[in-house]
């Protein structure tokens, strides 16, 4: 079955659906969703992404982190959340970021989502998506995407910089 992904301009402005393998070649922008989920300790989830992802490999990235295909980036948000971390918990809309370089890339939308000490003990990564996944303080995480910036996706830095730039801590601390 072939996974049909929405194509956006450089305004976020829907254009049409085309073929995943079609945003490979860099030359289509596409909507992504993310998720800052917390912990009780107030610990965000973060996947080390599979060495067989095309974008990204081997790289840190959000808890959940999704293509948007025919769907709203919430429908997005909850069917990547139930995929590949096996949870499905409330979340709600933080921002929006855009990570385009020469007319390639994605609008990212970004939602936070907290859940209780049973549920993130009950997590358990996609292999196909994640090596691994480790709770880690936003405030750690800020340092680290700053000191070792190649080792996260550009959305995530991107995302962690914005929040730490722009007051959005207020909602995690």
């Amino acid at each position: 079955m072939v996974e049909l992904i929405s194509e956006v301009d450089k305004n976020d402005n829907f254009l049409r659906l085309r073929d995943r393998e079609e945003f490979y070649s860099g030359e289509h922008i596409h909507r992504a969703a993310q998720l800052i989920l917390l912990n009780p300790e107030n610990k965000m989830l973060i996947q080390k992404r599979s060495s067989k992802k095309r974008w990204y490999p081997n790289r840190y990235t959000y808890s959940v982190s999704g293509t948007v295909a025919d769907e709203s980036y919430e429908a997005c948000m909850m069917r990547e959340m139930l995929e590949e971390i096996g949870i499905s918990i409330p979340f709600r809309k933080l921002f929006k970021i855009s990570c385009i370089f020469e007319n390639k890339g994605a609008f990212h939308t970004v939602f936070s989502g907290r859940c209780s000490a049973k549920i993130a003990n009950s997590i358990r990564p996609d292999p196909e998506e994640a090596v691994f996944v480790e709770w880690i303080e936003l405030e750690e995480l800020h340092r680290a995407v700053r000191a070792e910036p190649e080792k996260y996706t550009p959305s995530l830095r991107a995302g962690i910089i914005k929040i730490f730039q722009e007051g959005y801590g207020k909602y995690f601390f």
